[in-house]
C-alpha cells in the first residue's frame, strides 16, 4: 500500500505545488500593476520592494492554498479516473475511503501549516508590509477617521468615539485599567487624547477607582492635561484598527473575549466570538474543502481532466467562501448564535463529503 500512498501523494503535491506557485504569481503581479503608480513616485530599492513582497507571502499563501490544493486534488483523482486506475484499484478490493487516506493525511500538514503561520508569522509580517509601505511607498500613512474605535494595549482597553489619523487626535475617549487577575480596577474618561512630542497628551481627564463588582468609590480624580500610557504611534493605531480582526492570533482574541466580558460590551463581543471561531476554522478548510469535494473527484471521468478541475474548483470553492460569508453575517446580526456562523459551513460541507464517501460503492 505505500507504493500506491505515494503514487497519489505524489501527483497530489506536484499539482498543489505548481498551482500554488502560479496563484503567487498572478497575486504579486496585480498588486505591483494595481500599486504601480504609487511605486514609480517612491522609488524604493529594490531590496525594499524585494522585502515588501516577501513580507507579503504568508497572507497570500493563507488566502490561496485552499484553493491551489482544491484544485490539485481534483486533477490528480481525475487523472486516475481518466485512465481507469481507480477503477483497477478498488477492483482489488481497496476501498475509497483507503484510496484518499494520503490527501486527507497531506490535508492535516497544510492545515496545521496554516495554522503555525496564522498564529506565528502573520501579524509581525504584515506589520512589516505595513511599515514599507508607510515609509517608502506610501509615505503619507494616513486614513480616513474612523468612528467608534476601540483597542487594547498592555492592561488597558480603550474606546474612542472618533479617531482622525491626520491630526493625531482620539475624541471622547474612555479608558478601562486591569489588574494583574483581570479585573477592571480603574475607568478614565477623556475630552481628547491627541499625539504630541512622542507621547498621548489627554485633555480634562477624570478618572475612577472601582471595586471587584465595578462601582465607583472614593472621588473621582480631575486633570486638564495628563500623559497617557500608550506607547503605540498614531500610524500603529491605524494598522492595529485594521488588522487585528484578520490577523490577529487566537491567544489575542481571547484574552480580548475575556476583556470585553468584564465591561459587559456585548456589541462588540458578538463580533469577536464570530472572529475567533473563524480564525479557528479558516486554516482547516483545507480539510473542509477537500472532505466536500472528495465524493465528487472520485466520479470525474472526464478526458479534459486539467480544465474540469480548475472550473470544479472555483465553482466548488466559490460556493463554500459564499455559504461562510453567508452564515458569519448570519451570525453578526444575531440571528443564528455567534459559534454557529462561524462553523455552520464547515461542518455542512464535512458533512456532506463524509455521507457521499461512505456511500460510494
Amino acid at each position: 500500500m505505500r507504493i500506491l500512498d505515494r503514487y497519489i501523494l505524489k501527483n497530489t503535491i506536484y499539482g498543489y505545488l505548481f498551482i500554488l506557485s502560479v496563484f503567487i504569481g498572478l497575486y504579486f503581479i496585480i498588486d505591483i500593476f494595481s500599486s504601480l503608480s504609487d511605486i514609480l513616485k517612491a522609488k524604493p530599492q529594490a531590496a525594499i520592494l524585494l522585502d515588501y513582497y516577501f513580507s507579503m507571502l504568508p497572507l497570500i499563501y493563507l488566502r490561496v492554498s485552499p484553493f491551489a490544493l482544491l484544485i490539485s486534488v481534483l486533477y490528480a483523482l481525475g487523472e486516475l479516473n481518466k485512465n481507469n486506475e481507480i477503477i483497477s484499484i478498488r477492483a482489488l478490493g481497496i476501498s475509497a475511503l483507503r484510496v484518499i487516506l494520503p490527501i486527507v493525511f497531506f490535508c492535516l500538514i497544510l492545515s496545521f501549516l496554516s495554522l503555525y503561520l496564522q498564529e506565528k508569522v502573520l501579524v509581525n509580517s504584515q506589520k512589516k508590509v505595513e511599515d514599507i509601505k508607510i515609509q517608502f511607498i506610501k509615505s503619507d500613512g494616513f486614513g480616513s477617521d474612523e468612528k467608534n474605535f476601540a483597542f487594547s494595549w498592555e492592561n488597558m482597553i480603550f474606546f474612542a468615539r472618533e479617531f482622525s489619523p491626520k491630526t493625531k487626535t482620539l475624541e471622547g475617549v474612555t479608558i478601562f485599567k486591569e489588574d494583574t487577575d483581570g479585573n477592571i480596577k480603574k475607568k478614565s474618561i477623556c475630552k481628547s487624547i491627541v499625539y504630541e512630542n512622542g507621547k498621548w497628551v489627554g485633555s480634562d481627564v477624570i478618572e475612577y477607582k472601582l471595586n471587584d463588582k465595578g462601582s465607583i468609590i472614593g472621588e473621582p480624580l480631575l486633570w486638564k492635561k495628563k500623559d497617557i500610557q500608550l506607547e503605540e504611534k498614531p500610524q500603529e493605531l491605524i494598522f492595529r484598527k485594521s488588522a487585528f480582526l484578520a490577523f490577529a492570533s487566537l491567544k489575542n482574541l481571547k484574552r480580548e473575549i475575556r476583556r470585553l466580558k468584564n465591561i459587559k460590551a456585548h456589541n462588540l463581543l458578538s463580533n469577536l466570538i464570530i472572529d475567533y471561531h473563524r480564525k479557528l476554522t479558516d486554516p482547516f478548510s483545507h480539510l473542509f474543502l477537500i472532505i466536500g469535494i472528495l465524493p465528487l473527484a472520485l466520479e470525474i471521468k472526464k478526458r479534459r481532466a486539467g480544465l474540469s478541475s480548475l472550473g470544479i474548483g472555483f465553482i466548488f470553492g466559490f460556493i463554500y467562501y459564499c455559504l461562510n460569508s453567508f452564515t458569519i453575517a448570519l451570525g453578526k446580526t444575531g440571528v443564528i448564535l455567534p459559534i454557529f456562523g462561524a462553523w455552520l459551513a464547515p461542518l455542512f460541507f464535512l458533512t456532506v463529503g463524509l455521507t457521499g464517501l461512505f456511500l460510494i460503492r
